[in-house]
């Protein structure tokens, strides 16, 4: 494929749940700028789940998007091997694949683009048999690999494998072994812009009280978001200076979030902080964005997480877990820690105790955030797509 560009293309754009999560947000944040920039018609196809979510429904009215297409969970695991259970497996996986690429044919896709692990093994497998002239494997994050047969057909299939942080790669490069000039880090641009809102007003509506200075993290409330860990590191600290803790996630999810969400207000009731906790789930990312002075996101993994870079554009100090996509947006920043209690608790006293740094700090955010701008990304992806 050669001279590949965005202008005036049909692109459809594959995400597992039509949920809000990080993912999503860029999904749609790129269908957004290709929209709106190249002239590009878009289609969002939902390759896992056929239900979506009150907030990926609101985005999709605010870009103005309604072309969402819902293929159900699929079956794409097979193995190496021959039994009944196994051929079952396969013929579940070949109808589904059938289903969904006889679907996305009927879009005339020029590209079709995956976000996550999911979507991309389905991308890769159906791309050429859609019309789509090209795609690529997009690895984003803590994602899962279950290295099957039919992963390992759509690895090699992939015409590039794209991910946005260095150690998303390990996979393709150790087992996979994908030649060098396949493979590209590319970390994704920021998918919201900011919105200066009433922060007074909101503190009022979100039950924080007003003359307090607010810790926030912004996560799903999956097991590999460590909003425990921040929850026994806030409940340590001794200052003088007010302060308040607000998380944001979906605990609707599933049942595990739902659950997870649950737990945590346990733990603030045996830790006696509830009064200074919220928990919140279902309310706008910019509306918390708005009222915090102080951005936190400890995990167990990251690719570049979103929420980083968001917490950057709102000029807030970050602390965060010193993954390498963390790393790479923070520089030399000593608020990126390892996962330890009383590191956070130290870093967050230290922030919440001295106003001018947490000012300079989100200075320095502000400016550094700037070159993940999305020109900057498709001029890369570009690249990347004609190489």
């Amino acid at each position: 494929m050669a001279d590949f560009s965005f202008q005036n293309k049909t692109v459809v754009i594959l995400i597992k749940d039509a949920i809000l999560g990080g993912a999503e947000r860029q999904a749609l944040g790129f269908a957004k700028y290709v929209k709106e920039n190249f002239n590009c018609s878009v289609s969002i196809v939902v390759t896992y789940s056929n239900e979506q979510s009150v907030e990926f429904q609101n985005f999709l009215n605010e870009i103005g998007l309604d072309k969402v297409y819902y293929f159900g969970p699929p079956s794409l695991s097979i193995k190496e091997e021959f039994s009944i259970k196994n051929l079952k497996k396969a013929i579940r996986a070949l109808k589904y694949l059938v289903k969904i690429t006889l679907g996305i044919r009927k879009l005339n896709p020029d590209i079709l683009i995956p976000f996550m692990n999911g979507p991309s093994k389905i991308a890769s497998l159906i791309y050429n048999f859609t019309g789509a002239k090209t795609t690529f494997w997009h690895q984003l994050g803590l994602e899962v690999c279950f290295y099957d047969w039919l992963e390992k057909i759509a690895v090699k299939k992939a015409p590039a494998i794209i991910a946005n942080a260095e150690n998303g790669l390990e996979v393709f490069k150790e087992y996979y072994k994908v030649p060098k000039d396949k493979i590209h880090v590319l970390p994704q641009f920021l998918a919201i812009e900011r919105k200066s809102l009433d922060k007074e007003n909101l503190k009022k509506q979100l039950s924080i009280p007003s003359n307090s200075l607010v810790i926030g993290m912004i996560a799903h409330y999956r097991e590999e978001k460590y909003q425990e860990l921040l929850i026994e590191a806030f409940s340590e600290i001794k200052i003088d200076t007010k302060i308040h803790l607000v998380f944001l996630g979906n605990k609707d999810n599933n049942e595990n979030t739902f659950n997870k969400y649950h737990q945590l207000i346990e733990l603030t009731k045996k830790l006696n902080i509830e009064d200074k906790v919220t928990l919140l789930s279902g309310i706008n990312v910019h509306d918390v964005l708005n009222v915090l002075d102080i951005g936190v996101l400890v995990s167990e993994i990251e690719g570049t997480p979103n929420v980083v870079m968001e917490y950057m554009l709102y000029g807030l100090p970050v602390i965060a877990s010193n993954h390498k996509g963390c790393c790479a947006l923070l520089g030399d920043s000593s608020f990126l820690i390892s996962n330890d209690k009383n590191i956070l608790a130290q870093k967050i006293e230290e922030l919440a105790t001295d106003e001018d740094l947490r000012k300079k700090e989100g200075e320095k955010n502000l400016k550094m955030i700037s070159q993940n701008s999305a020109e900057n990304y498709f001029k890369e992806l570009q690249i990347i797509l004609n190489n």
